[in-house]
């Protein structure tokens, strides 16, 4: 993936993780301009973290494109944490293989949960470091108690569906508390 071709387009919030891209979303009108640097950047597949599009935009656009479409709701009903846990193998094979673009729209924060979701259930068994939190950022007068309600329904909900615990909760608390410090650091 070429960053500097992206960083050309002054995507809002844009910033480089984990081999691919977050920032705005890619289905405003407001970007249009910017679909053909996305796939001059080499961008394979665009990650929706929006929970419902009510219209067809962003998969239309992406098959305009030759790109991959991906649908991962990222929200804290108990219905949306479960599909989070199903769809969460392929969500990680997606963000390990690079060349992604990955979003939400509303001020939420879902890229900061589904990213960190990713490493501390799956990229920090690899050696990865925490993703930079850019939405839940304590200088901004915001907490992760958000980001947390969501981990730790998350914890839940994949040991129910895979009868196991994902991971030991001691090393679960650690993790989190990796997270918290990313919260603290300064752009």
């Amino acid at each position: 993936m070429n960053f500097n071709r992206l960083q050309q387009t002054r995507i809002p919030d844009l910033a480089h993780v984990y081999g691919g891209a977050r920032g705005r979303t890619m289905s405003s009108r407001h970007q249009l301009y910017a679909w053909k640097a996305l796939k001059e950047a080499g961008i394979k597949t665009i990650i929706d973290l929006r929970l419902t599009d009510h219209t067809d935009r962003l998969p239309a656009l992406c098959e305009e494109y030759g790109m991959s479409y991906f649908h991962y709701p990222v929200d804290t009903s108990a219905e949306d944490i479960e599909k989070m846990v199903e769809l969460f193998p392929q969500f990680c094979q997606l963000i390990d293989a690079g060349d992604f673009y990955i979003a939400c729209a509303m001020g939420l924060h879902r890229t900061d949960i589904a990213l960190n979701a990713y490493w501390l259930f799956h990229a920090a068994d690899r050696g990865l470091q925490a993703p930079v939190i850019h939405g839940y950022r304590h200088e901004d007068g915001h907490t992760i108690d958000k980001l947390n309600r969501v981990l730790n329904a998350f914890y839940t909900a994949f040991t129910e569906r895979n009868g196991t615990e994902p991971m030991p909760q001691q090393l679960f608390k650690e993790r989190k508390l990796i997270i918290a410090q990313q919260a603290r650091i300064p752009k």
